[in-house]
């Protein structure tokens, strides 16, 4: 991977991507679960996700299974159980806390395309007695949950298209290499995402 990459065109003026990897969007994202029944309730009664496909296989002396939800699009949300594959006793399914980082450091944030959209999952997310936390960000609007593994999730609706997309690929760039002591008062961000 190289150290020093360079800035890449947000917007390609070429509809179809060029180069070894044509494709932009997402398959799947994968994580674990130790409660394959409360993950499938939460993702398919509250939040109405498909479940589209379980494989389960033998491995070892072990077992897993592996379920993917439908996110839209073509694109899916998919869980590992695992059964003495090599797993810690201890393991944790909660990829921020788990980690010792916040909550909100390691999360999935679904996009959604208009208020009313947003605004029915917050209600299915209360109805079903998950606390949700909503968040102007400026450019965005986002309500957050956890699910039962402990995995924040994100909502998210793009209030302001031209702030977000406001930098150059060499602003985007300039920003990721300052120094925390160039940061100024206008880039603070004080209290966090709270969702327990």
């Amino acid at each position: 991977m190289p150290t020093n990459p360079q800035p890449t065109n947000r917007q390609p003026t070429n509809p179809q991507p060029t180069g070894p990897n044509r494709s932009r969007s997402l398959h799947h994202v994968a994580y674990t679960t130790k409660d394959p029944e409360a993950t499938y309730d939460f993702y398919t009664t509250t939040l109405g996700m498909e479940l589209l496909r379980t494989e389960n296989h033998l491995n070892g002396d072990g077992w897993f299974r592996h379920f993917f939800f439908d996110i839209g699009g073509g694109e899916s949300i998919a869980f590992f159980a695992v059964h003495d594959v090599g797993e810690s006793p201890d393991y944790k399914t909660e990829i921020s806390t788990g980690l010792g980082l916040p909550v909100w450091a390691n999360h999935i944030a679904f996009r959604v395309d208009n208020a009313d959209e947003q605004n029915e999952m917050e209600r299915r997310l209360k109805d079903a007695g998950h606390p949700v936390q909503r968040i102007d960000h400026g450019w965005c609007e986002s309500i957050y949950s956890a699910d039962p593994n402990g995995i924040m999730i994100e909502f998210c609706l793009t209030t302001d298209a031209e702030l977000f997309g406001d930098q150059s690929p060499e602003e985007a760039l300039r920003m990721l290499r300052l120094t925390p002591d160039e940061f100024g008062e206008a880039d603070r961000k004080d209290g966090a995402v709270d969702v327990s």
